[in-house]
């Protein structure tokens, strides 16, 4: 039985107005001049492109490395951004092409300028996908990741169907798809709460324009984060009533089911038990989060039924109890042994951040000052409802609601990072209310609002105002999310070196880089060779040679990621990885195996 077609429900906001302007009937040039600016935008995007390796970076990342030129594209396509809202009728279609084009710019930069994926833990994920492809299962205790093996089997499949032996073709690209379909899912939650007018499109851009935190590549978060802006676009538009932006407070007795037709509403309901089933074996964090949002649509009153977060916590706790059974087991302390240690969230989650050189310091503090600028964005968004007597609690406390999982459990350091992830579609609704009321009340035409006529003598003032904080926000991501490139990022030849190792090794021979974070493994052998890094377990990194020594892998690879790692995180001097394999090889211990474009593959004698 198909399921009955959707019918959009009114938006929840006051009446649209009109920009004063002319009439689209009949077409003149300032039709066609935002459309020119991001074409313009476009074309100086490619020609400043160019090929980037990590030698030439350093603690400031991808940023020192891009030319004038292609930087220049982020603005001029703003230009045109806020050029289009600014008009009477500003055009969806038009707009839409420039989120598009948006989305290349801001997500495509590093794939388009590097040899190959970046993140060793991308490369890692396709190694679990390979595994379970090959093995039709998870592998148990091996990785916690495993005990939520829900994303991996959908590339295991995606890769076997397709007749390709691993997932790494898709991981070059997966940023610029999983962030293009999440900028989607965020229009339509945007266009759930605010309609179709400028609020929504503002919103949509604050969120494309301030995703730092990198969790668009392939892996399960990137997976569940898509279903859970789909769950929550699908439930503000169809089980939400009154709308989340509505100005009228909810009625604490006898609410009236939403707008719309009983079939829809049960087709919505069924939809949303569908992604909390899809959620619960793909990742351990998200299907909490949503029902936790659920919660709070429930708890303000906005939400109809209120039972329905349970429809997505139940099959994640069923999960948890026992699907990940493996991961829980034995160690109940790692789940629950967190509660309510807060202080060492901070510790973990920012202060212990806060190591590395100059560079690396000065790419965290835009971090920060980015999600500082979107809680204060968010907050002046609130402000400015709050004036026009519009309530937006319900907003407020869905952005605020994710901070609650630093209470929970400090995530392996990366709590506030998801604390971030979480808040951000709420935060960029009401921060794209705000940018809204900067930039102007809209009059209809021939009409003198008090606004216009105040600002009749600076009619340029507001949409600069509005234009210059979307490009300061576009800047900053593009530099922080380049900020790690110089050991975040490999070469063909750093890939080569790590697949020749998993040519060359035999079951139970250990392969090792000098650190996890800037060596490309784990894409092949899970569970048949150990692939270690030698950081782990050496406590005086400045004397590395010792600790390669003392644990003797079969394989060790240096490549020049590893090279800018010790420079930026340990002071290390120039050539250092250089000095470290001429140490080894001398020792008689190592001798090279593969050695092209600075990588290079040492094995233990005796071995290869």
């Amino acid at each position: 039985m198909a399921l009955p077609r959707f019918r959009r429900s009114k938006p929840d906001l006051e009446p649209p107005v009109q920009v004063s302007g002319p009439e689209g009937g009949r077409w003149q040039w300032r039709d066609a001049l935002s459309p020119l600016l991001a074409l313009l935008a476009a074309l100086l995007w490619l020609l400043g492109l160019h090929p980037v390796l990590p030698v030439q970076l350093g603690g400031l990342g991808l940023v020192t490395a891009l030319s004038p030129v292609l930087l220049a594209s982020y603005p001029v396509l703003l230009t045109a951004v806020v050029l289009e809202l600014s008009r009477r009728r500003p055009r969806s279609r038009v707009l839409s092409c420039f989120t598009t084009l948006g989305v290349a710019l801001v997500y495509g930069l590093q794939p388009a300028s590097e040899q190959t994926a970046r993140l060793t833990v991308s490369w890692l994920h396709t190694g679990f996908a390979r595994y379970v492809a090959d093995n039709g299962q998870a592998l148990q205790g091996y990785d916690a990741r495993f005990s939520w093996p829900g994303f991996f089997s959908l590339i295991a499949f995606l890769t076997k169907a397709s007749g390709q032996p691993d997932a790494s073709p898709l991981l070059q690209w997966a940023p610029v798809v999983f962030a293009g379909a999440a900028v989607l899912g965020m229009r339509a939650l945007a266009a759930a709460v605010f309609g179709t007018g400028r609020a929504g499109w503002l919103a949509t851009w604050v969120f494309l324009l301030t995703q730092w935190t990198e969790q668009d590549y392939l892996s399960p978060q990137a997976g569940s984060y898509l279903i859970m802006l789909a769950a929550l676009a699908l439930t503000v538009r169809y089980l939400v009533r009154p709308g989340l932006a509505q100005p009228t407070r909810p009625r604490w007795a006898r609410r009236a089911p939403p707008a719309n037709l009983p079939r829809e509403r049960l087709a919505a309901h069924v939809l949303i038990l569908v992604f909390g089933l899809a959620l619960a074996p793909t990742h351990q964090l998200t299907p909490f989060v949503l029902a936790g949002l659920l919660l709070v649509m429930a708890l303000t009153r906005r939400l109809w039924p209120s039972w329905l977060p349970w429809l997505v916590l139940i099959p994640a706790l069923m999960w948890f109890s026992l699907g990940a059974k493996d991961f829980w087991q034995g160690q109940l302390h790692m789940v629950i042994g967190d509660v309510g240690q807060v202080s060492n969230s901070v510790d973990q989650g920012i202060t212990g951040r806060f190591v590395g050189d100059a560079g690396r310091t000065a790419i965290l503090l835009v971090r920060v000052a980015l999600t500082g600028t979107v809680g204060a964005l968010a907050l002046g968004g609130w402000w400015a409802r709050h004036r026009r007597g519009l309530h937006a609690l319900p907003l407020v406390l869905l952005a605020a609601a994710p901070l609650a999982i630093a209470v929970l459990q400090s995530y392996g350091g990366e709590v506030f990072v998801r604390c971030y992830l979480f808040a951000l579609p709420f935060a960029a609704l009401l921060a794209g209310a705000g940018l809204d009321a900067a930039l102007g009340a809209r009059a209809a035409p021939g009409a003198q609002s008090a606004t216009r006529r105040v600002h009749h003598r600076f009619p340029l003032v507001r949409p600069v105002v509005v234009w210059l904080v979307l490009t300061l926000l576009g800047l900053a991501t593009v530099v922080a999310r380049g900020g790690g490139d110089a050991y975040l990022s490999y070469t063909r030849s750093d890939v080569a070196a790590v697949a020749d190792a998993y040519r060359l090794a035999k079951p139970g021979q250990t392969i090792s880089g000098l650190s996890a974070d800037a060596t490309p493994l784990g894409f092949d052998k899970i569970g048949l060779v150990e692939q270690t890094a030698v950081e782990d377990t050496c406590p005086q990194f400045a004397q590395v040679a010792n600790c390669v020594r003392e644990a003797a892998p079969d394989y060790f690879v240096v490549t020049p990621s590893q090279e800018n790692y010790g420079r930026i995180y340990y002071g290390l001097q120039p050539g250092w990885t250089s000095r470290l394999v001429a140490d080894l090889v001398s020792s008689g211990k190592y001798h090279v195996v593969f050695d092209e474009g600075g990588s290079r593959l040492l094995a233990r004698t005796g071995r290869g």
